[in-house]
């Protein structure tokens, strides 16, 4: 299982981002919110660490969002960013 998915990570940068910025939200706001330091939404939106499900639970609650919500914005970049994957093997 590949436990270092680099386009999960960068969807996940861009959706916190995107819900960040549609809350009117900074990053020492949403910090202070979800009682995490602003590095850790920075390092976050840009794409460097990745957040546990205690992290996302508190990332959501600080944008006043559900995480299926927010989740559910990850697989929308994820399903438009990811490259097609095929059931065959490349042929060489």
């Amino acid at each position: 299982m590949n436990r270092q998915n680099e386009h999960l990570v960068a969807a996940f940068a861009v959706a916190l981002s995107e819900q960040r910025e549609q809350a009117r939200l900074t990053q020492e706001e949403l910090a202070d919110r979800a009682d995490v330091s602003a590095r850790f939404v920075s390092l976050l939106e840009t794409g460097r660490r990745q957040p546990s499900l205690s992290a996302l639970h508190a990332i959501s609650a600080g944008l006043g969002i559900r995480m299926q919500d927010l989740v559910a914005e990850v697989e929308r970049h994820l399903e438009h960013d990811e490259p097609r994957r095929t059931d065959r093997p490349e042929q060489a």
